[in-house]
């Protein structure tokens, strides 16, 4: 070891000993940075996605023309196509699933009035026995304005709490709003320039890696992508069949809401493998309000379409697409949910398919280095 690499690996040991030392200060910082990125991150993750349809787009809109006003507004249209297609889609779901939701909360609003009114008869009905309640009160000797002033200041503070509360919930809508829109104008201008972003990347990673480091890094990207846009194309096509079969069976079997709850259905099944029977709750809920034998029967029909989705739709749709056997699919999933929530069921699944895929890769160049052939290895 030359005095430059003794050098070099010492800085990296210094630094990692503050970064433990000074750990809390780091992750606040970290925080921070993440607060003040997290539109632009945002924006990337809306122009891989919108990539995935462009590119698609762009491969039907005059691929082999010649034409100078075609090929200068393949993109721009393309682009603006894939952003419309996707803003479509949400309010397409939306317009079906929200007047719905809010008709079942009408419903349930309109019972409450007659639970109360059924109290009102149960006290009138027991209003003999109310004198010998009054006496064993009267007998506690309580203190009602000790009593009052507490509900009272109870009430204040829970006022208070409740403004608090209404200011933070639309503080954070207004945020989140402002992230998405930024993310979005920020993703276009991504998509816009996306080669110039890419070619300025690889001249960067040419430039400070070495050969090998610097073609190893390019596979394993490589696989990211190719695990990522076949799960992604995988997920949107299993959620639109799951959806659409949801929604002609209620029809078929003249269940309420078909289409919203098919929408709704379609549109939690991009959770992987739990996703419908999220929604499956939320559609009983709906039919409940209606005709609680028919949510039954909706719920029946729901778990053998899932079963079906479960073991023939979902293992050749997405499992076959990004190469992850069935067990690891379910794996990921747990994985994911329990350190991410949602976004980490979401992730789990191409991300254990981009290791699985480099393992496989790198167990099988070791294999051919060392003589070895993968037949030949005895199962433990």
């Amino acid at each position: 070891m030359n005095i430059k690499q003794f050098v070099q690996r010492g800085i990296v040991v210094a630094i990692l000993c503050l970064i433990v030392i000074h750990f809390k200060e780091v992750l606040g910082w970290g925080n921070t940075l993440y607060a003040v990125a997290h539109p632009l991150i945002l924006g990337c993750v809306f122009a891989y996605v919108l990539n995935i349809l462009m590119v698609r787009l762009e491969g039907i809109y005059f691929p082999g023309s010649q034409n100078k006003w075609i090929m200068k507004s393949r993109r721009p249209i393309c682009m603006v196509l894939s952003l419309s297609i996707l803003i479509m889609i949400v309010i397409f779901v939306l317009y079906l699933v929200i007047p719905q939701v809010v008709d079942c909360f009408i419903i349930i609003s309109k019972d409450v009035p007659d639970a109360i009114d059924k109290v009102i008869v149960f006290l009138i009905e027991k209003s003999d026995e109310l004198p010998a309640l009054q006496k064993q009160l009267t007998e506690l000797n309580l203190d009602w304005g000790s009593i009052f002033n507490k509900v009272s200041a109870g009430l204040m503070s829970g006022t208070k709490g409740l403004l608090n509360s209404a200011t933070t919930i639309v503080g954070s809508f207004v945020g989140t709003v402002t992230n998405v829109v930024v993310g979005l104008i920020f993703s276009l201008y991504v998509l816009a320039c996306k080669e110039d972003v890419g070619n300025k990347l690889n001249r960067m990673f040419k430039a400070f890696f070495k050969v090998n480091v610097y073609e190893k890094l390019c596979y394993v990207v490589k696989v990211v992508h190719q695990c990522f846009s076949s799960f992604i194309v995988g997920q949107v096509t299993e959620a639109v069949i799951l959806g659409t079969l949801c929604a002609v069976g209620m029809s078929l079997i003249r269940l309420p809401y078909a289409g919203p709850i098919g929408a709704l259905v379609g549109l939690t099944a991009l959770i992987p493998v739990f996703g419908a029977y999220i929604g499956a709750a939320l559609g009983a809920f709906m039919i409940v309000t209606v005709e609680p034998k028919q949510a039954i029967v909706f719920l029946i029909y729901l778990v053998i379409l899932q079963q079906i989705e479960g073991n023939l739709i979902y293992p050749k749709v997405v499992g076959s697409s990004i190469g992850l056997p069935g067990i690891w699919v379910l794996a990921a999933i747990m994985v994911g949910s329990g350190l991410g929530g949602v976004v980490g069921m979401l992730v789990g699944v191409p991300v254990a398919a981009s290791v699985y895929k480099l393992l496989r890769d790198a167990t099988k160049k070791k294999e051919e280095e060392n003589g070895m052939r993968a037949d030949s290895v005895k199962p433990i």
